[in-house]
């Protein structure tokens, strides 16, 4: 089952001097306690199960769950002035610089959760619940690492500018491994162990020039990322 509880709050700027506007901003929380989706063959960001007999104790964060997300989308026409006077070269100008359309799709939300590593312990196979006779095969087979109070889970900011070939983002010394014959206490994710924000940012911009009746030319731009940004894979998780 599924638990989501969110505040959502939508702005929308009708079309007036040639702009249109919206924005949609999501508070919310998501919690699972069994499956993220209707299909139980490699689902993405599969519930992490500890004790499969232990219904309550896998009551976690989903792992689609981003509590902030910021949507906005714009249009622009450019209106028709006229700058630069009435002469011919004026009048041209103003005819090229008019009825260009500017739009774009801004998206911004929390970085991806983290998992919790797995415990090496490997106390799951020893009581035959491990990934071969799981019930919930894809999302189980081991134990948390226990988190070590006051460590912070990175090195550096994921969301900082780092150098991935020389500096390590994730603090080993986070974790530490669960003793023999003990289940772990950790949660399968904890809400500020998130990877890098990775914005959706594109832009476009063209124009349809109506030659005659019965033919037109459009000139269009589509820009992806278009302020560049570096994105990092999230790193792999392992004992």
């Amino acid at each position: 089952s599924d638990l989501y509880d969110s505040l959502q709050v939508k702005l929308t700027k009708r079309y007036s001097h040639g702009l249109t506007v919206q924005a949609a901003y999501t508070f919310q929380k998501e919690l699972t306690n069994g499956a993220n989706s209707n299909t139980a063959y490699l689902t993405p960001n599969p519930p992490l199960i500890n004790d499969v007999y232990n219904i309550a104790d896998n009551k976690q964060l989903s792992g689609f769950d981003h509590p902030q997300v910021l949507v906005m989308s714009f249009n622009y026409t450019t209106p028709k002035t006229k700058f630069g006077g009435d002469s011919m070269g004026a009048k041209a100008l103003q005819w090229v610089a008019h009825d260009w359309s500017i739009a774009g799709v801004l998206r911004y939300q929390s970085g991806n959760l983290i998992q919790t590593p797995p415990s090496a312990n490997n106390f799951l196979s020893q009581l035959q619940r491990g990934s071969a006779n799981n019930p919930a095969l894809w999302g189980g087979g081991t134990t948390f690492e226990n988190y070590v109070p006051g460590q912070p889970e990175f090195l550096v900011s994921p969301n900082s500018h780092f150098d991935p070939t020389k500096q390590l983002a994730l603090n080993p010394a986070a974790w530490t491994d669960v003793g023999p014959g003990q289940f772990g206490a950790s949660a399968p994710y904890y809400i500020n162990n998130r990877w890098q924000r990775q914005p959706g940012e594109s832009i476009s911009v063209g124009r349809i020039f109506r030659v005659k009746e019965k033919y037109q030319l459009q000139i269009r731009a589509e820009f992806q990322n278009v302020f560049n940004r570096v994105f990092y894979s999230a790193p792999s998780i392992g004992n």
